[in-house]
């Protein structure tokens, strides 16, 4: 048990510090993102604090409480990465559209 406990604190941590460092975050971002580094951090050392969070909200289980966090946290990253999409391809749609435009006026 203590192994995977090290493993899992050792892959969290350098998810971390990629993830820090590779993006710029805003002041908001970074905090949301040290906080749940830190919740899973409490979580794989005593995970029978996730039982008692997961109670104290009504549901039975630790790991269903994670499951479900899991689950809504992928359907926002999912919305969050689908606007962004539209908005670059709109941005580049105008900006293709405006070079196609001044072209045709230099001819």
């Amino acid at each position: 048990m203590i192994i995977i406990k090290i493993f899992l604190l050792l892959l969290l941590t350098l998810g971390f510090l990629i993830f820090g460092f590779s993006i710029k975050l805003k002041n908001f971002q970074r905090v949301v993102v040290i906080i749940g580094y830190i919740a899973l951090f409490m979580f794989i050392l005593n995970p029978s604090l996730s039982d008692e969070v997961a109670h104290f909200f009504g549901i039975g289980l630790g790991s269903s409480l994670i499951i479900y966090l899991t689950i809504g946290v992928i359907s926002l990253v999912n919305i969050i990465l689908f606007v962004d999409t539209k908005m670059n391809k709109d941005a580049i749609t105008k900006i293709v559209r405006q070079k196609g435009l001044d072209d045709a006026r230099k001819i």
